[in-house]
């Protein structure tokens, strides 16, 4: 429930700093005038149920995403994408109970594949993992708004975090089509072409990798094995997930030599197993009787992802001499899995979740599985 308060104008910054409703950056008032033109651009309710975590018995309705919205300094236009990423981040397969709560520190990652993207001007090209563009910024950082203010991950509270990451403050981008016989994400995880989709997963900060010079398509993939197989990060070993985000040139590499995009997430995910002996070497211990076992394969290896299928593959970013990103997940999968939400559509209605909430469950507007070819 949000309450209307009255502050001195010249003084209404500071005033939500000291009631520690920001994230460290000044914020926009969120006026009753600011949260409605939001709730009309969604096309809901003020009491609308948008997620809930059951565990902790907390429902985030529409007018308390709509009011973090407008602090994050969001437009209107972006609201319904930024519903559709919390609905991600309560998806119990992300496991947001622990994701926000953990000494790992993780950031929402959060990507949009569809036409909406665009529609509202966000970045899939130049710096789409950097600063500049208000749509990616706004849409990450109202959601980690809401985290805090309403899940109450707070640092000195639930918020553990031993170090974090900067992409606690936003970690959002939109995909750049990629070119036939590719399929962009959304239609990778089951959804249609003209769907719009938020898919979060919470992650360590990206890496670049880069690769200037050789042009040889298993040789680009080799250099992303290299950034995958790091004993350092926590999922190695035990299987964890990730993002592959493919510039210009190293997708085009990839495709102008005929590999798929299954080809190319079998190949990583094969290739980025670790010995033990390379784990011990950087002086890991390999975890015995925990949540987080790590037992070898026969050959003596350990995964860095579960399977292909954890590798989410995405094309974005702008041409230069041949960069591309990997970002990790914090976690082994078994504990918390990368979400998607396909975004509202115009008079489209929420499920109805009544007065004490519920886990809303989108599935049903993805392509059943008999219908599904591998991408």
């Amino acid at each position: 429930m949000t309450q209307t308060i009255d502050l001195d104008a010249e003084n209404v910054e500071e005033a939500l700093f000291e009631r520690g409703w920001t994230d460290g950056l000044p914020v926009v008032p969120p006026t009753p005038e600011r949260v409605q033109a939001m709730l009309v651009a969604g096309e809901l309710e003020p009491d609308e149920v948008v997620g809930t975590i059951a565990s902790r018995g907390i429902s985030v309705t529409a007018e308390l995403a709509a009011a973090n919205a407008v602090m994050a300094g969001a437009k209107p236009e972006y609201f319904p994408v930024i519903v559709a990423a919390l609905g991600a981040l309560m998806d119990p397969t992300l496991n947001a109970h622990m994701t926000l709560t953990s000494t790992g520190g993780p950031a929402t990652c959060l990507i949009v594949s569809g036409p909406m993207a665009a529609a509202i001007g966000m970045n899939a090209r130049h710096n789409a993992l950097g600063s500049g563009n208000r749509a990616n910024a706004t849409i990450g950082r109202a959601v980690r708004l809401v985290a805090m203010n309403v899940l109450g991950a707070r640092i000195g509270k639930l918020d553990a975090s031993s170090l974090g990451n900067p992409g606690k403050y936003t970690l959002c981008f939109a995909e750049s089509e990629p070119k036939a016989p590719w399929e962009p994400l959304r239609v990778q995880l089951g959804y249609h072409e003209e769907d719009t989709v938020v898919v979060a997963l919470a992650t360590e900060s990206p890496r670049q990798v880069a690769n200037h010079l050789n042009g040889d398509a298993e040789g680009i993939l080799r250099t992303f094995v290299s950034a995958m197989r790091v004993p350092a990060n926590f999922p190695v070993g035990k299987g964890g997930q990730c993002v592959v985000v493919l510039g210009p040139e190293h997708a085009g590499a990839l495709l102008e030599a005929g590999w798929s995009q299954l080809d190319v997430r079998r190949f990583l995910a094969r290739e980025s197993r670790i010995s033990v002996r390379d784990m011990e070497a950087a002086g890991q211990i390999l975890e015995k009787g925990s949540a987080f076992e790590t037992t070898p394969d026969a050959a003596g290896m350990l995964p860095t992802v579960e399977s292909f299928e954890d590798v989410l593959l995405v094309t974005a970013g702008g041409e230069g001499a041949g960069w591309s990103a990997y970002i990790p997940s914090f976690s082994p999968a078994k504990v918390s899995r990368a979400s998607s939400r396909r975004v509202k559509r115009p008079g489209e209605a929420l499920p109805d979740c009544g007065p004490e909430g519920c886990e809303i469950d989108w599935t049903r507007f993805q392509m059943p599985a008999a219908e599904r070819t591998p991408a």
